[in-house]
Formats: structure tokens, C-alpha cells, sequence
């Protein structure tokens, strides 16, 4: 398998409300770093997979598991 990074723009979740980042933990989102721009709110995948849409397809039902819903996946190139 490999890891593939990505950048999932989320909405659904409110970046504002105290706590928020906790709607993620365990969710099998651990391998995403938030962030939180101009109100926007981003999560960064290294996720493992055997494909680059495996990989994106799992991200995306793991987000709406903790409620969101993906706006925009950017791969993250090294």
C-alpha cells in the first residue's frame, strides 16, 4: 500500500464552536492534520490505500461519519 496526501475542504462542521476538532477523534481521521483558514475548514490526509481514489473515498465516508461533508479534495504534491 502507499500513502497518498490530499487536502479535503470541509463544510457541515462549524470551525467556530468550541470543541469542534473533536467531532473527528475517533472517526478514523487520525491521519489528518486541521486547519482552520479565514473560517474555512481543511483537513490534510497522509492516508494509506491501495489507490489514490481508495484513499479519498475512505477519507470522504470517515468525514461524513463525523458529520461534515467534503467541499473539495486537492492532492498535496511533494
Amino acid at each position: 500500500m502507499t500513502i497518498y496526501s490530499f487536502k479535503m475542504q470541509v463544510a457541515g462542521i462549524d470551525p467556530d464552536r468550541d470543541g469542534f476538532e473533536d467531532a473527528f477523534y475517533g472517526k478514523d481521521c487520525d491521519d489528518a492534520l486541521i486547519a482552520v483558514v479565514n473560517g474555512t475548514l481543511f483537513l490534510d490526509f497522509d492516508r494509506e490505500a491501495e489507490s489514490y481514489e481508495s484513499a479519498v473515498a475512505s477519507a470522504t465516508r470517515d468525514i461524513g461519519r463525523a458529520g461534515g461533508t467534503v467541499v473539495r479534495v486537492d492532492p498535496i504534491l511533494e
